[in-house]
């Protein structure tokens, strides 16, 4: 009996500590910025620290736009894999997935667009 009490208990302490780290790993790539208040600091922005901020806000979002396509070219080859009928309707399920992941790869290489520009010019105002 108390053999199975410290084995529920293993378990559950297992899966608290699971869903903390999953939780930490979701929180630490979302931005703190809303698209809105990033648009008016690209806008204003003249200091070192206003395009730190630029630049790391761009890099989070090309690691998140990297890890979304990573997934979706999982999901591309499951999909590619499986036996379809000729006649299935367009778009396929793989197609989508194809597309997705074309859209999270011309996504990430914006942002690393942006990333490096922002970098550019905090490296250059800090060098004045």
């Amino acid at each position: 009996m108390r053999r199975k009490l410290v084995l529920v208990g293993l378990a559950a302490l297992g899966l608290a500590v699971g869903t903390v780290r999953f939780a930490m790993a979701e929180t630490a790539d979302k931005p703190e910025y809303t698209s809105a208040q990033i648009k008016k600091l690209a806008h204003e922005a003249h200091t070192v620290q206003q395009y730190t901020i630029l630049a790391d806000y761009y890099a989070a979002q090309q690691r998140m736009y990297k890890s979304k396509s990573v997934e979706q070219m999982h999901l591309w080859r499951e999909r590619a894999e499986m036996p379809t009928p000729l006649n299935e309707k367009w778009p396929r399920p793989v197609d989508s997935a194809r597309n997705l992941h074309d859209y999270y790869e011309y996504k990430a290489a914006q942002a690393a667009v942006q990333f490096a520009k922002y970098d550019r010019l905090a490296d250059a105002t800090s060098a004045k």
